[in-house]
């Protein structure tokens, strides 16, 4: 029996999801290059084998070798690497089109080596190429929806990772979560600092403030006080 909600194993992070994700949902982690969002989706991923669950990681942007070699060497990863459901997917759009659902719960379900009903999470990282390969907006927007569809079918708690424009809106998968963790850089009078907020949490009254964070051995660890913008910049105020 899983817990009663899907913790990043991030003290203050959790705290401020009331406890941590919910489960049979779809969730997502946004932000522009750099700022850590396959960290963050990792240390989600490994917090869930000290857990006792059943997790699958889709990774499209990195090979076997270095998967390992990057994540595989923080701490957070000790004895829980090797236990993570690890698929690098090359995404082929031809081997989606027709793009209906039977099509894509065939395809996407041979992906893993037992059923997705077995899965308790798994993470997609990144929607982002699916976007680049179907190169259609709509053919995207529809299967956004048939992952979300099939997740919630099969009871697999998920967090997607995409890419976010340097300048406009994010993509299409926000629409689709139930929670929307937005990483970024942001600019301070002294010069640059990684921050997050949550955009979105269905039912809980979250805070809407950009925490610091930094990324360490440890992974993403959240600093204390906010930031707040003022004119152009962001201006740190502790508490």
């Amino acid at each position: 029996m899983c817990p009663a909600l899907a913790k990043f194993g991030i003290d203050k992070l959790d705290d401020m999801l009331g406890g941590g994700l919910d489960r049979d949902t779809v969730n997502l982690v946004v932000g522009r290059n750099g700022v850590g969002k396959t960290i963050l989706a990792s240390q989600w991923a490994a917090e869930g084998v000290r857990e006792g669950e059943n997790v699958a990681y889709i990774l499209t942007t990195m090979s076997e070798n270095s998967c390992k070699s990057y994540l595989g060497n923080f701490s957070f990863m000790k004895d829980c690497y090797d236990k993570i459901d690890w698929i690098f997917l090359d995404i082929d759009v031809r081997d989606l089109l027709p793009l209906t659902k039977e099509n894509f719960n065939r395809v996407f379900s041979s992906l893993f080596r037992g059923k997705l009903d077995d899965v308790d999470r798994l993470v997609f990282d990144s929607v982002t190429s699916v976007e680049k390969a179907f190169a259609d907006p709509v053919l995207y927007r529809r299967a956004l929806k048939f992952f979300s569809d099939l997740c919630y079918d099969s009871d697999v708690t998920a967090l997607i990772v995409e890419e976010a424009p340097l300048y406009g809106e994010f993509g299409e998968a926000k629409a689709l979560s139930e929670c929307v963790i937005h990483l970024d850089i942001l600019r301070v009078p002294n010069g640059y600092a990684r921050a997050m907020r949550l955009i979105k949490k269905y039912r809980t009254g979250h805070p809407l403030d950009w925490i610091p964070y930094e990324i360490t051995d440890d992974g993403i660890v959240l600093k204390e006080g906010r930031y707040v913008r003022v004119s152009y910049e962001f201006h740190y105020e502790s508490g």
